[in-house]
């Protein structure tokens, strides 16, 4: 993996915040319920060079499933 240029590739933003705070016993619970469930996910891809128009479409309530970022 090569290295991140900050400058170039994170536009000088120097915050890094936690999206999630999901606990261990949280993920277990939630196994716990998905298994009987069936549940599916549906993701939607988007190219790695993409990722800001996935974050459009998310804040804009566009994507059903789980949005997905693949690198080239």
């Amino acid at each position: 993996m090569p290295p991140l240029d900050y400058q170039r590739h994170l536009f000088q933003e120097r915050r890094l915040r936690s999206v999630t705070a999901n606990t261990r016993a949280d993920v277990r619970e939630f196994l716990a319920f998905a298994g009987p469930h069936h549940l599916e996910v549906s993701p939607v891809p988007y190219a790695l060079v993409a990722a800001d128009r996935a974050l459009t479409d998310l804040a804009a309530d566009r994507v059903t499933g789980a949005a997905v970022l693949r690198a080239p």
